[in-house]
């Protein structure tokens, strides 16, 4: 068997590479390392990838025959997002009588069935697939609004939960930020980091000892702007830490050990939705708990009130009250943070592949689309 992917990127510094990544890793592993085409966006380096699909119709078009001579070596065509993924798998394997299948990550996912342009595409994407998938059941929920026809499985992300586990401090010194509380994630919008920045002010009121370190890259200047701003509003100089050189996965598991809870406010803008929230099974494989945004992906990454809480508002002062919940009460954090480690060990990147494997498998060895 050979499985052609179709992804943005393999990096690992985001939860769509990673994501990439363990499912070609998992293919590797079952079927062999020359199992595997990748076809990228943004290439890493890999040898196994070839970035063909550069963002516009005109470059997609053009690099359509380069893509179906790939597809044509394989047996599986999985595009990981539907725009412009699924679109460019179900064009380039016409014809060919190849198995697709089309997983839902978020925005990309959603975003396009609001334009007018796009939406029958992508509509007619998603039904000529032959199995489709979800990473949350909000992200199922929300393309089903505008094709409710559809059947999507939903099969979350993983972890390596022993990874994050048994970080040991020997590749990220944060011993000058100690203690803290964390958030991780690219610095933009919808991350909310203007607004989790407000909560832990009033966190901090309580607990002046505190830091709130912030790991991600800078998306935009504007927003980067935004966040300095907010911390010098909230006389929090010093107190806020914004990380941009925490490049490597033993780093960040590293940074992750040493807090004292996970925070994410992230927010819908618009169609423009978390998917799931990898950064909250990393936080609960580290033994963290966590604090979340309600009604988006991060609902399935979360064990609400087990090992962590969701706010449902968009106020920084709810927000702060979740924090303060846990913080201020040691034996609901001792008990949440074995909940997540427990949580985390049935998360596991090995139960969610298998299930990846399982699908390959039974696409091949079926002429019918519909479940398995």
């Amino acid at each position: 068997m050979k499985i052609c992917f179709l992804t943005h990127n393999v990096r690992q510094d985001n939860g769509a590479g990673v994501f990439s990544r363990r499912l070609i890793k998992g293919a590797q592993d079952e079927f062999g390392s020359d199992a595997v085409a990748v076809v990228t966006s943004a290439p890493a380096g890999e040898p196994y990838e070839t970035a063909l699909l550069r963002p516009g119709a005109l470059s997609l078009l053009m690099a359509l025959p380069r893509i179906r001579s790939i597809i044509r070596t394989c047996d599986v065509v999985h595009a990981l997002d539907v725009f412009p993924y699924g679109l460019v798998a179900v064009l380039a394997s016409l014809g060919m009588g190849k198995r697709v299948i089309i997983t839902a990550t978020g925005s990309n996912s959603i975003i396009p069935l609001y334009s007018v342009l796009h939406r029958p595409l992508v509509a007619w994407a998603y039904r000529r697939a032959d199995h489709l998938t979800a990473i949350s059941a909000f992200t199922r929920d929300e393309v089903l609004k505008k094709v409710p026809d559809l059947t999507i499985e939903v099969l979350n992300h993983g972890v390596d939960a022993d990874f994050f586990a048994r970080a040991d401090g020997a590749h990220y010194d944060v011993s000058q930020f100690k203690p803290y509380i964390l958030g991780v994630g690219q610095l933009r919008w919808r991350k909310g980091y203007h607004l989790s920045i407000k909560a832990f002010a009033k966190v901090k009121k309580q607990f002046p000892e505190l830091s709130y370190v912030i790991v991600g890259n800078r998306f935009a200047d504007d927003y980067y702007g935004r966040l300095r701003r907010v911390i010098r509003e909230e006389g929090l100089e010093g107190s806020v830490v914004m990380l941009e050189d925490v490049d490597t996965r033993e780093k960040l598991a590293d940074v992750y050990r040493r807090a004292e809870l996970f925070c994410l406010f992230s927010q819908n803008v618009g169609h423009d939705v978390e998917g799931f929230g990898l950064v909250f099974l990393e936080a609960a494989a580290a033994g963290l708990p966590v604090v979340g945004s309600k009604n988006c992906g991060i609902d399935d990454a979360v064990r609400e009130g087990e090992n962590g809480i969701l706010v449902a508002t968009r106020s920084p002062d709810d927000f702060a009250s979740a924090i303060l919940a846990i913080l201020g009460n040691p034996d609901k954090k001792k008990a949440m943070v074995s909940s997540s480690l427990a949580f985390a060990r049935i998360m596991t990147w090995d139960h969610k592949i298998a299930r990846y494997i399982e699908l390959y498998r039974k696409l091949i060895s079926t002429n019918t689309t519909g479940d398995f």
